[in-house]
């Protein structure tokens, strides 16, 4: 269901129709259902983009040669990739890793204020956390199911974020694939967007004509195009922007790699999400290596906006990368005790 259409500033291009999930929080007319709808961008997502925003490019000397997080657990205490191998952490993941620590602390709060009063209200907590806190509402044991959901909180931000999210992400075979061969003590923004490019685009469905379609908004054929033909929609897990409720055609970002893929950025919960299978394939990844790129590219912008490489002045809400509330609110900072 369409709630919101944003025009382009010339009027040139179909409106970007977004539905309520699209929207921010604080927008009367957001809605939001855990349950039917593709997975809320979480506050520690807009978090941790801000921290690699701010801890700027990565060097290919930052990132891992080998680390699989299938076939070993770190424990609460467990090794440090970068330690045992001698190498310094981006700046960014150091920031991230603290985002983490701080940010399961001040969810304490929501613990402690729901085993107060079962019944209290839940607007202001993260979409996914309020509807865990609702299933413990109608569990036989509340406060048993209760004590269960913070331990599962608490390994999501302690472990599973960290270990098996970002360090995967941070890793040569990974992030690395999008890196010129020449990135390696230092890692130019610009030198990046030569092999990687943010492409504004005519999203249309598998029946439009593209010909048509670029004569009716006085476009090039090239920056129309299919649904199909994005590399998401091969892997049934990767979504299409048609089943976020977007609204086709549609004046959408899209990233072209040099990984060789295709992915469009899907506005969504005050920002943008990847549809990349990588990120769709398991619900508590909150990173993805093109989110990275795009974080790293955007640090370079100075802007919580993406920029337009290549293609079309689409509207500023497919481009708007972090929550404006949050990044407002955000300071990355990294604890004086996490390893360098």
């Amino acid at each position: 269901m369409t709630t919101r259409r944003i025009h382009t500033s010339s009027g040139s291009l179909p409106p970007l129709s977004l539905p309520p999930g699209a929207l921010a929080k604080t927008d009367q007319r957001h809605r939001y259902d855990v349950g039917d709808e593709p997975p809320a961008i979480e506050p520690i997502e807009h978090r941790i983009r801000l921290d690699f925003m701010a801890g700027g490019p990565i060097r290919r000397a930052h990132l891992l040669d080998q680390h699989n997080p299938w076939t070993s657990d770190p424990g609460e205490s467990g090794p440090d990739p970068w330690r045992e191998t001698g190498q310094s952490k981006p700046a960014g993941l150091l920031y991230a890793e603290a985002s983490c620590r701080r940010t399961l602390a001040e969810e304490r709060r929501y613990y402690d204020r729901f085993e107060a009063n079962h019944s209290v209200d839940l607007d202001d907590v993260p979409a996914f956390l309020a509807h865990r806190l609702q299933v413990c509402r109608t569990a036989e044991e509340p406060r048993a199911a209760l004590e269960d959901e913070q331990a599962r909180r608490e390994r999501w931000y302690s472990t599973i974020i960290p270990w098996m999210n970002l360090y995967h992400v941070l890793k040569r075979s990974s992030y690395g694939s999008l890196l010129p061969p020449s990135v390696t003590s230092s890692a130019d923004v610009d030198e990046i967007t030569e092999q990687n490019a943010f492409v504004g685009t005519i999203v249309v469905d598998d029946c439009a004509d593209i010909r048509a379609v670029a004569r009716e908004y006085g476009v090039s054929g090239r920056f129309v195009v299919r649904e199909s033909d994005f590399s998401s929609s091969a892997v049934e897990c990767a979504p299409l922007p048609s089943d976020f409720g977007i609204d086709l055609p549609a004046p959408l970002l899209v990233g072209k790699f040099a990984s060789g893929s295709q992915y469009p950025l899907l506005p969504w919960s005050d920002g943008l999400v990847c549809s990349c299978p990588y990120k769709h394939d398991r619900p508590w990844r909150i990173l993805c290596k093109h989110e990275l790129l795009a974080a790293v590219v955007a640090s370079g912008e100075d802007s919580i906006f993406l920029p337009v490489t290549q293609g079309l002045d689409v509207p500023h809400r497919a481009r708007r990368f972090v929550s404006p509330a949050i990044a407002s609110r955000h300071t990355p900072q990294a604890e004086s005790k996490t390893h360098r």
